[in-house]
C-alpha cells in the first residue's frame, strides 16, 4: 500500500527520524497513520509504543506492545518478547489492571527460565523487588533482590538498569532504618538521572523513587535540591510529560512551605499533564489539593479532592480522616486510621508515621489519652531511627499534644518548642504556627500570659497569611481567653540568617565523615566572627547547615555578613572542601522571649536569606543604608511568599574591601 505523507514524504521515514530526535509527537502521529497504510513491522511496533507513552496515550501504547509481543513469539525472540512482557506490566498495573499486569509477569517469568543475566532478566528481578517492597513491605528481601539487580545491570552494562537497583536497594535501606547508607545510594542514582546517562523512562522514574522517598522521610531540604534539578533535565528534548512530574512534585514541597495558591495552581496544572500518562500520579495530586483544602477549611472542596485521589489509585489517608474529624466525625476518622494503620504493618514504618499524628489528634478528640500516648511515642520511636527534622517536628507536636491533654503542662510547653523550632528549619508556616498555639496553651496554664501573647499572635498573623481560617478562628479564640495584657519585651535588633547552599549534593559527594569535618570547619568560622562582631547566634537552622543570630546594629551585621564571606572564600583558595553561603540581613521590630525572636521581621530575614544566591549578601535597602554598606546594583522591591507587603532588597558587595577600609 501507498505510505505517502502528505507533503510527498514517507510516514515511515518520518516516524522514525522524528523518534531518532525525541519528538515524541510528531513521531506517534506519523506512526499512528503509517499504521492505517499497512502494518508495522517489529522495531517500529516498539518505536510507536515509546512515542505512544510519552504523548500520553497510554491505551495505544499498550497495544503497539502487545502486536509487537506477538511477533516476537511468532519470530521466536523470546527474550525480546519478555522485556515488552515487562513493558505490559507496568503498563497495564499503571492503568489499575492488576490482573492482567499479573498475567504478564507470569508469561515473562515463563520466557526467561534458565536465562543467562540480560537486561531482560534484570527488569524481571526488579518488578519482584517492587514487590517485596511495596506490596508485602519485606524491606530485606527487596535489598536482596535489588542487589541481583545491580549484579546483572553492572554485567550487562546497563546504566538504566544500575541506576534503578541503586535507588530501589536506597528506599530499601532507608526503610530499614539504615537512613544515611540508602541516601547516599539514592543519591548516587539520581546523579545519573540528572546528567544524562539514564533513558527519558528511567530518568523519571529515578526521579519519581527520590522524591517520594523524600517525602516520606520529611526531608524537604534534600526535595527541594534534586527537584531544582530535575526541573532543569526535564527540559532535555525526549523527556515527554515529565515536567508535569516535575511540577507535582515541587508543588507539594511549595505547599508545605506555605504557598498554598502557587501549590495549587502548580498542580492543577501537573494534573492535566499527567491524567492520560499515569492516573497514580494523578491521584497523589489530588490528595495534596484536597490538603491544602482541608487547611483552608474548605472541607466540601477537600472531600471533593480526596474523592478524585482515591478514584485515580491513591490512598487518601490520613487526610480523609482528617476531614472527618473536622466535619466532627471523631469516631469515624478513628476507624478509618485503624484500618491505615493495619494495613501498613509494621514492615513499612515510614508509611505509618505519615499516619500517627493525625491517630493522635483523633485519640485525643476521641478521649482516649492513653491511646494517644501510645501513638506518639510510638512516632518518637521512629524519628529516632530516620533522625530527619519533619519526622522529629511531628513527633514532638504529638508529644506536646498528648501532654497538654495530661495536663503536664511543663512537659508540653517544653515539647511544643522544641517543635517550633524544627519546624522553623523546615520553613513550615503552618506546621510553625499550629505548634505556637500549643505553647500558648501551655504558657496561658502556667500563667505566663506576655509569652502566651507573644506566641498566639504570631500564629493569628501565619495563620491569616496563609488564609487558614479553621486555625485563625480557633487562634483568635485563645487569643480572646488572654485578654488585653500587655506582651513583654519588643525590642529591635538585626537579624542574619546563612544557609549552606547545595549541601545534599555536596553530603552525596563527600559522604557522611568528610562532611562532618566540613561543617565542623563552617561552624567555627562562623561563631569565631559572630563573637568578634557581637552578633548572638540564637540557633543553628536546617539540620545545622546555618546559622539565625542577632545584632544590636545593622553595621555589626553587615560587617559579620562580610567578613564571613570573605573568611570562607579565602579558605577556598586553599581547599577545595569549603561550601559556599548564602547570607541575608535585616533590620526590624521583634519580640524577644529568653534567647529567642519571633515576630514578622524575622521572617522577613529568613526570606531575604532564603532569596540569595550562592556567595551572595542581601540586606533590606533599609538595613544597607543604616549600615552603610557598599551595594554591587540598585535596591530591587521582591514580594516573597508568606509576606502580604513587598520588600525593597539589595546586594551588599563583599568581594572588594570597602571604601577606606
Amino acid at each position: 500500500m501507498d505510505q505517502s505523507a502528505p507533503n510527498g514524504g514517507d510516514l515511515l521515514t518520518d516516524a522514525r527520524a522524528a523518534f531518532e530526535r525525541c519528538d515524541w509527537v510528531v513521531a506517534f502521529e506519523a506512526y499512528r497513520l503509517a499504521d492505517t497504510e499497512a502494518s508495522l513491522d517489529l522495531d517500529d511496533l516498539e518505536c510507536a509504543a515509546k512515542a505512544a507513552f510519552w504523548v500520553g496515550e497510554a491505551d495505544a501504547s499498550i497495544d503497539f506492545r502487545q502486536r509487537a509481543f506477538a511477533d516476537c513469539i511468532a519470530g521466536d525472540e523470546d527474550r525480546r518478547a519478555a522485556g515488552l512482557a515487562i513493558d505490559l506490566v507496568f503498563g497495564h498495573a499503571g492503568r489499575n489492571r492488576y490482573a492482567v499486569a499479573l498475567g504478564w509477569l507470569g508469561r515473562a517469568e515463563r520466557l526467561l527460565e534458565g536465562s543467562e543475566p540480560c537486561s531482560e532478566l534484570g527488569r524481571l528481578v526488579e518488578v519482584r523487588a517492587m514487590e517485596a517492597l511495596d506490596v508485602t513491605h519485606d524491606a530485606t528481601a527487596a535489598v536482596e533482590l535489588y542487589d541481583e539487580m545491580l549484579r546483572i545491570g553492572r554485567l550487562t552494562r546497563d546504566a538504566d538498569l544500575v541506576a534503578g537497583a541503586l535507588a530501589g536497594k536506597g528506599t530499601a535501606l532507608v526503610r530499614l532504618g539504615r537512613v544515611s547508607e540508602g541516601l547516599r545510594l539514592v543519591d548516587e542514582s539520581m546523579i545519573d538521572a540528572v546528567s544524562g546517562l539514564l533513558g527519558p523512562f528511567a530518568t523519571a522514574k529515578t526521579y519519581c523513587i527520590t522524591i517520594s522517598l523524600c517525602h516520606e522521610l520529611g526531608d524537604i531540604r534534600r526535595a527541594g535540591e534534586w527537584t531544582e534539578q530535575a526541573v532543569a533535565c526535564s527540559s532535555r528534548p525526549g523527556m515527554g510529560d515529565f515536567p508535569g512530574d516535575c511540577q507535582m512534585h515541587h508543588a507539594e514541597i511549595t505547599r508545605l512551605r506555605g504557598d498554598w495558591e502557587a501549590a495549587e495552581s502548580a498542580l492543577r496544572h501537573s494534573i492535566g499533564l499527567l491524567e492520560r500518562l499515569d492516573p497514580q500520579h494523578v491521584g497523589e495530586a489530588w490528595y495534596e489539593i484536597g490538603e491544602i483544602e482541608l487547611r483552608r477549611g474548605g472541607l466540601e472542596a477537600a472531600a471533593a479532592a480526596f474523592a478524585h485521589a482515591a478514584d485515580s489509585g491513591h490512598d487518601s489517608q490520613p487526610g480523609l480522616a482528617m476531614l472527618r474529624l473536622a466535619q466532627g466525625d471523631s469516631g469515624v476518622a478513628a476507624a478509618l486510621l485503624r484500618v491505615a494503620v493495619d494495613n501498613a504493618g509494621d514492615g513499612d514504618p515510614l508509611l505509618v508515621a505519615q499516619l500517627l499524628p493525625a491517630v493522635v489528634e483523633t485519640q485525643l478528640e476521641c478521649g482516649d489519652v492513653a491511646a494517644a500516648r501510645l501513638a506518639a511515642e510510638r512516632l518518637s520511636n521512629i524519628a529516632t531511627v530516620f533522625e530527619t527534622v519533619v519526622l522529629q517536628a511531628r513527633a514532638a507536636t504529638s508529644m506536646a499534644r498528648v501532654a497538654l491533654a495530661e495536663e503536664a503542662d511543663t512537659e508540653a510547653l517544653s515539647a511544643a518548642r522544641l517543635a517550633i523550632n524544627l519546624w522553623r528549619d523546615v520553613g513550615a508556616p503552618y506546621e510553625t504556627a499550629q505548634t505556637q498555639c500549643l505553647v500558648a496553651e501551655a504558657a496561658l496554664r502556667l500563667d505566663d500570659h506576655q509569652v502566651a501573647i507573644v506566641e498566639i499572635e504570631a500564629a493569628i498573623t501565619a495563620f491569616e497569611n496563609l488564609g487558614a481560617a479553621r486555625d485563625l478562628d480557633a487562634a483568635q479564640r485563645l487569643r480572646h481567653r488572654l485578654g488585653t495584657t500587655t506582651i513583654g519585651r519588643p525590642v529591635r535588633r538585626t537579624f542574619m540568617f546563612t544557609d549552606i547552599v547545595d549541601s545534599t549534593r555536596l553530603v552525596a559527594e563527600q559522604g557522611d565523615e568528610a562532611w562532618s569535618r566540613i561543617m565542623h570547619g563552617h561552624d567555627l568560622t562562623i561563631r569565631e566572627l559572630l563573637a568578634k562582631h557581637q552578633g548572638m547566634e540564637v540557633r543553628q537552622r536546617g539540620g545545622g547547615d546555618g546559622f539565625f543570630a542577632a545584632f544590636m546594629n545593622p553595621a555589626d551585621a553587615v560587617d559579620c555578613a562580610i567578613a564571613i564571606q570573605r573568611g570562607l572564600a579565602e579558605q577556598r583558595d586553599m581547599a577545595d572542601l569549603v561550601p559556599e553561603i548564602r547570607i541575608g540581613v535585616h533590620e526590624s521590630d521583634a519580640l524577644m522571649s529568653g534567647n529567642d525572636f519571633a515576630g514578622l521581621g524575622v521572617h522577613e530575614a529568613a526570606r531575604i536569606g532564603a532569596y540569595a544566591d550562592a556567595g551572595c549578601i542581601l540586606a533590606s535597602a533599609s538595613t544597607a543604608a543604616a549600615a552603610g554598606a557598599p551595594t554591587a546594583a540598585p535596591a530591587r522591591d521582591v514580594a516573597f511568599k508568606g509576606l502580604s507587603d513587598r520588600l525593597a532588597i539589595q546586594e551588599i558587595q563583599w568581594r572588594a574591601a570597602p571604601n577606606g577600609a
